[in-house]
């Protein structure tokens, strides 16, 4: 199964495939086939979604302009939860909008997961600018 995270409107990321979860530190947490995890930066049980953002007030269409695709391999994902900082995602990895439309593909990107980024579903920093904790 192909590695893929796909954008909800006003809502998380649904990661599919294997994916291996580590914490910042590098130590392996759990690996997952299917999860859904925050981007709005208001769950309770980050990185996981708890539907806090439907109170929160993030808004995002899910539809990111399409970048250039880059070579996507086969095998598993390893994303990172960064100190009070993005998803570190390396592996292969395509991103599906909430039209089903591929918006980006390669092996090395970081998501947002405090909300606030200008580049959804990239970090651009903001987390550091917002004070956001993990």
């Amino acid at each position: 199964m192909a590695n893929k995270v796909t954008l909800g409107v006003d809502g998380p990321l649904h990661f599919s495939g294997t994916i291996d979860l580590l914490a910042a530190d590098g130590q392996f947490i759990k690996q997952e086939q299917e999860v859904w995890m925050c981007r709005c930066g208001a769950s309770k049980n980050k990185p996981y979604c708890d539907g806090s953002h439907r109170g929160s007030g993030f808004r995002d269409t899910a539809l990111p302009a399409r970048t250039e695709f880059g070579e996507a391999g086969t095998g598993g994902l390893c994303v990172t939860l960064r100190a009070d900082g993005p998803l570190k995602c390396v592996g292969p990895l395509q991103i599906d909008d909430a039209a089903g439309a591929t918006v980006w593909r390669g092996e090395d990107t970081a998501l947002c997961r405090c909300g606030a980024s200008t580049r959804k579903p990239f970090c651009d920093g903001s987390h550091r600018q917002t004070g956001f904790k993990a």
